[in-house]
């Protein structure tokens, strides 16, 4: 018996040619083919061994199996996180904080209250008596120039040297995940610094309930956020709120810090997420 394909004398009863890997009668509707581990020869999927080099073929249902086992497992685990991890808790948790700004290195106006003036109580005068005395010729008044009113000079209210910087990037409640993630905060130049005045960021976090304080005095208009500050910022409470002003030294503390005052407004509070 000859293999109608490529011609090679095989025994009688056999489907599958051995030299070719095709069937040896009608073709089938839906051909199916694998290929030897062990020569790369292109086989028929319904042989176990290669008829080129004797090796069992190894069928690829076990390997199809488990893929899809491991795409099930995943799946299943994306759900249970999305449906039993309270997100909406968490986030409305979040937003219930509020965070003091910056605006207590300020130094403080008071404005004096006005003093209560007493209302005079009338006093009762006795009607006097007519009495037949003589009157004196009266004087005729000799009139004053009249005095010219001193109108008091308006006071001028300072003007600020720097406006309120305007914050760039990150945006308002924007979100981040992992430690290594490089969080860089940036804002638009306010004017032109002097050597004693700085740009004041102040960053608040909730650590174990209780508020935490960072930041830095910059001359540049970014700052990267520490790396550190990850896992101080708590499991549950991953918002970090920040601001930025302009400040002039006027002083050092006794660990090395600035002391100064605000020569401008505060920028707008943002919040970010760090998970």
């Amino acid at each position: 018996m000859r293999c109608l394909h490529c011609g090679a004398e095989i025994e009688a009863g056999l489907r599958v040619c051995p030299e070719c890997g095709r069937t040896t009668g009608k073709p089938l509707l839906r051909r199916r083919h694998a290929r030897c581990q062990r020569c790369q020869a292109r086989v028929s999927a319904e042989l176990n061994i290669c008829p080129y080099c004797g090796a069992r073929l190894q069928h690829s249902w076990q390997r199809t199996l488990s893929l899809w086992a491991l795409v099930f497992t995943l799946a299943a685990l994306g759900l249970a996180v999305y449906h039993f991890v309270p997100w909406a808790e968490v986030r409305a948790l979040a937003g219930q904080v509020e965070l003091p700004s910056l605006a207590f290195l300020v130094t403080p106006t008071f404005t004096p209250r006005p003093t209560a003036t007493r209302t005079r109580t009338p006093t009762v005068t006795p009607s006097p008596t007519a009495t037949a005395t003589a009157v004196p010729p009266t004087e005729t008044p000799t009139p004053l120039p009249p005095t010219e009113t001193v109108r008091p000079t308006p006071t001028s209210t300072p003007t600020p040297r720097f406006v309120a910087p305007q914050l760039i990037d990150p945006a308002d409640q924007a979100e981040f995940y992992g430690r290594g993630t490089q969080i860089v905060l940036s804002w638009a130049s306010a004017g032109e610094l002097q050597d004693d005045e700085w740009y004041a960021v102040s960053l608040r976090f909730l650590a174990a309930g209780a508020q935490q304080y960072s930041g830095t005095w910059v001359k540049e208009t970014s700052w990267p956020v520490p790396n550190n500050l990850y896992e101080q910022a708590g499991h549950d409470e991953r918002a970090l709120t920040w601001d930025v002003t302009v400040m002039r030294q006027t002083g050092s503390k006794p660990d090395g810090g600035r002391e100064g005052v605000a020569v401008g407004p505060v920028s707008e509070v943002r919040t970010f997420y760090w998970y």
